[in-house]
């Protein structure tokens, strides 16, 4: 009996804990009710779950709190389209960006709000705020960038944890620099995927959206046969649009080989898409300074040739990075810590991966591919040879042109006279030697 107690006590306790927890969490969400246009409770839409949906039919939902409201969250499934919406006497606008995760902040506090979804668009769930500091779990995205410092080129959701470690946390978190992360394939067939890639970008530091591709995550058993997956000269005009959008004085890209040691743990299959993002990657890295090369985009973004590109695991001009040292960012806690916390937010690939800064899978371990400011001499820096302060600014020297060659003087030619001058001179003589025959003719007589 006291045995059964303890135990009871015990389980108490958890579920105070629990419950604590799920407040703390909780901390400045609003109850309110969410109705659709006929009145109609969308209970879907406010139980706090991502995988109940509501596909939207059509005119108005309405959030309404005995409280003051000040920021509405939603989260969609897919990306929305534009939609608009009133709060008071303010008017409403989201989904320029497509932003998966949306955050609406309000000019003034209001009990009631209506918003106008697109019909046919697919809601998650809608959070209401009030005053107050919001959570840390609420995403307040900025666009992508216009120019980025640094270009974070993962193949999937949670490979920019995997095998870039703590380059987010450290260049994005640490140091303010502007780190842009676009990603070769796309999840939407796996729909909790988009959610896992933002939870953990946002843990990271990562404020400005990321750029996922049309292309589909799909296998394949060979680099060669990866290639046929895909249009390749379509894959590298999308390597090069990346490139010449963004301007990154600095790129990191994927292992050539993949991160072969995954192989077993998440299939030889994927890995063959890591190589494919890697070897279109130094395709497109030769062709987005030349403006022969897909000229719409030339004509859009303009080109650009990137100053610096590392590899990971690269073998040439090999540099390690110190993810050890405590960040002030993030509360003391070290890049490679942040990065498995960025990892965690990916709960649907935690069976088999894990974040490593040892070994020959070495997320720490880089190396310089190319180079338009010469080699690193200290290493431990991705913008090591870069001038200090705005690195967007940075534009790579204009090769010199080369010497022209310095011609030999001739040798100087024998004067001769015109032709029709020696011709001239010839009659001439022959007059004045008739002319004497005359004369002297003329005094024998």
């Amino acid at each position: 009996m006291h045995k059964l107690l303890k135990i009871l006590l015990a389980g108490l306790v958890c579920l105070g804990s629990m419950a604590t927890a799920f407040a703390d969490e909780s901390a400045g969400v609003l109850p309110c009710t969410l109705t659709a246009e006929n009145g109609t409770p969308v209970w879907q839409l406010s139980d706090q779950n991502r995988s109940t949906k509501l596909d939207w039919s059509g005119g108005t939902l309405t959030v309404e709190s005995t409280e003051p409201i000040t920021g509405l969250y939603l989260i969609w499934d897919r990306p929305p389209e534009s939609w608009t919406g009133t709060a008071g006497s303010q008017t409403l606008s989201g989904g320029e960006y497509g932003f998966l995760h949306e955050y609406l902040p309000l000019e003034s506090p209001v009990t009631r709000a209506e918003l106008t979804l697109p019909e046919g668009s697919r809601c998650c769930d809608v959070y209401a705020f009030g005053a107050g500091e919001l959570p840390d779990w609420v995403q307040q995205w900025q666009p992508p960038l216009a120019d980025a410092d640094l270009l974070v080129l993962p193949t999937h959701a949670d490979d920019e944890h995997l095998f870039f470690g703590g380059t987010m946390p450290y260049y994005a978190g640490e140091l303010g620099k502007k780190v842009q992360v676009v990603y070769f394939t796309s999840h939407w067939a796996e729909p909790y995927r988009p959610h896992e890639l933002l939870d953990g970008l946002w843990t990271v530091g990562i404020r400005n959206y990321p750029v996922m591709s049309s292309f589909v995550d799909q296998y394949a058993d060979s680099l060669d046969y990866a290639r046929t997956l895909y249009d390749e000269e379509e894959a590298v005009a999308w390597q090069v649009q990346q490139l010449r959008r963004f301007k990154p004085e600095v790129v990191v890209g994927h292992d050539v080989n993949g991160g072969v040691a995954r192989m077993f743990v998440r299939g030889v299959l994927a890995i063959r898409f890591h190589m494919y993002n890697a070897d279109t990657l130094m395709q497109a890295l030769e062709l987005s300074a030349d403006p022969s090369y897909g000229p719409e985009s030339a004509q859009e973004w303009g080109v650009w040739d990137v100053p610096k590109t590392y590899l990971h695991l690269w073998p040439e001009n090999p540099i390690v990075m110190d993810w050890s040292q405590p960040l002030s960012a993030f509360g003391g806690k070290t890049a490679v810590e942040m990065a498995r916390l960025g990892f965690a937010e990916h709960v649907s690939q935690q069976t088999f991966f894990k974040v490593e800064d040892y070994g020959p899978y070495d997320c720490r371990k880089f190396g310089l591919y190319r180079s338009l400011v010469g080699l690193d001499a200290q290493g431990g820096d991705f913008f090591e040879n870069l001038a200090a302060g705005d690195y967007s600014d940075y534009l790579p020297p204009e090769p010199e042109p080369e010497p022209e060659p310095v011609s030999e003087p001739e040798p100087e030619r024998a004067r001769t006279l015109p032709g029709w001058t020696l011709l001239a001179g010839m009659v001439g003589a022959v007059a004045l030697a008739e002319g004497m025959i005359l004369y002297g003719r003329g005094r024998k007589r």
